[in-house]
């Protein structure tokens, strides 16, 4: 019971990290982009360069922040349940052992196209435009390099029940 616990944690932890990476990324990117001409979301006008900014206003950051928190918000269900394949596959190839190279580059991918479909379906609900969604994807796509990949050998063998050595 103890071992299940402690992977239960062990992905709602990698999980919360996952989402802070993907779409809190494209949040940042949501919120700092309209400070220098570009609009991140919305229907009309849509996505793209309109010229130099007017003076940045709090209210103006305030609109910016809300839709921008509302990725993190909505992609957060999405997250818990499609995050599920790159931990599961990480881990998995973590506990047999596979080269380094090889558990790295297959968590970037797979983390890359859940923080695609996360954002995508997120980002649908504010109309989030190609920029602020790629930087959100290369987040995940980091992450999954990175963050979920980082040798666990000792986490997976006490959740497999082997001794730590």
């Amino acid at each position: 019971m103890r071992r299940l616990a402690y992977l239960v944690l062990d992905y709602l932890r990698q999980a919360a990290v996952f989402l802070a990476a993907s779409t809190g990324v494209a949040a940042l990117v949501t919120i700092v982009l309209p400070f220098i001409g570009y609009a991140t979301f919305g229907d009309r006008p849509g996505p793209g360069w309109y010229g130099p900014p007017g003076r940045p206003t709090w209210s103006a950051l305030k609109d910016l922040a809300e839709h921008a928190l509302a990725l993190p918000v909505f992609g957060a269900i999405a997250v818990l349940i499609y995050f599920i394949v790159p931990f599961a596959v990480v881990r998995s190839l973590q506990h047999f052992d596979v080269p380094v190279t090889i558990v790295r580059v297959t968590a970037a991918l797979l983390c890359a196209m859940v923080a695609a479909v996360v954002i995508a379906s997120a980002g649908w609900y504010i109309a989030l435009g190609a920029v602020a969604g790629s930087a959100g994807v290369l987040g995940g796509l980091m992450y999954g390099a990175v963050g979920l990949s980082r040798s666990r050998r000792s986490s997976v063998a006490v959740s497999a029940g082997a001794p730590v050595t």
